[in-house]
């Protein structure tokens, strides 16, 4: 369970976030933009029950401002893992292994991807490889 670095983005509420990818979706209606697959660089972040500031649903979104953590594939069978935990007084998501690691092993985490559009599930193959 060694760190092996944080997962970095923007971070919005789950309004603010549903308001920016109703905005893209426009966007690409408008200009025929559509693509078949969705980018999978966000992550939803639990702020816990017991939080002072309250329970709420954040959104971690790696596509424009990101670090190293977006770049690790997927895997069914991966080599790491995400968690949320509690950095200075902020909620970070750190990315830590799942067990020792051998030099040169891709550093890979379960995407657990999530769609509620029957095209981008039909779409969304997993091509890992491990199932």
């Amino acid at each position: 369970n060694s760190l092996i670095t944080y997962y970095r983005g923007e971070v919005y509420p789950a309004w603010r976030w549903c308001e920016k990818l109703d905005a893209i979706e426009r966007v690409q209606k408008e200009k025929n933009l559509r693509p078949n697959l969705p980018d999978f660089y966000n992550m939803a972040m639990e702020r816990p029950k017991k939080d002072p500031r309250g329970y709420c649903l954040l959104f971690v979104d790696a596509s424009r401002k990101s670090g190293l953590g977006s770049s690790f594939s997927h895997s069914c069978n991966p080599t790491c893992e995400v968690r949320v935990v509690s950095l200075h007084g902020k909620l970070q998501l750190s990315m830590t292994t799942l067990r020792d690691l051998e030099q040169g092993e891709e550093l890979t985490f379960d995407y657990n991807a999530v769609t509620e559009s029957l095209d981008e599930y039909r779409f969304a193959v997993c091509l890992c490889g491990q199932r």
